[in-house]
């Protein structure tokens, strides 16, 4: 046994003998027989998932889900604001700068957990597709 593996099982039997483990949900119970542990990750996983904890990507995956709408109901705003406003007057183009701001705003944010997430998340399968920060400049600029 290495010494980093002795100290770790040193600090494990210490914080059993104080009884950090034993309020616990499900302990003392076995694990259920459909649920054989195939490696020391199913393992880790399943603590985590007893223990209502999710791996860092699935939290932000989590994260990122409830924050889409935010940014969508954004750009919906700016795309309703922008029909119904005249371009012509300054105080309405301002109001337009301000909603295109928001957007980005937002839209950088979301992006920021998105990056996280694809650097973190398993497979290049689970990527999420970013937000397109700039599509309204571009849309403006096209015309």
């Amino acid at each position: 046994m290495l010494w980093w593996d002795r100290l770790i099982e040193d600090k494990i039997q210490a914080a059993i003998s104080e009884g950090a483990f034993d309020r616990l949900p499900g302990y003392g119970k076995r694990l259920a027989d459909d649920l054989q542990p195939a490696d020391e990750e199913w393992l880790g996983n399943h603590v985590l998932h007893s223990n209502g904890v999710l791996p860092t990507w699935l939290q932000l995956r989590k994260d990122i889900h409830s924050g889409r709408p935010a940014v969508i109901d954004a750009w919906h705003e700016y795309e309703e604001a922008r029909e119904r406003l005249a371009l012509s007057h300054p105080g309405q183009t301002a109001i337009l700068n301000r909603l295109e701001e928001r957007y980005e705003a937002k839209a950088r944010d979301l992006n920021k957990l998105i990056d996280e997430h694809n650097v973190r998340c398993p497979s290049i399968v689970l990527e999420l597709p970013r937000f397109q920060e700039d599509i309204i400049r571009r849309r403006r600029s096209a015309h």
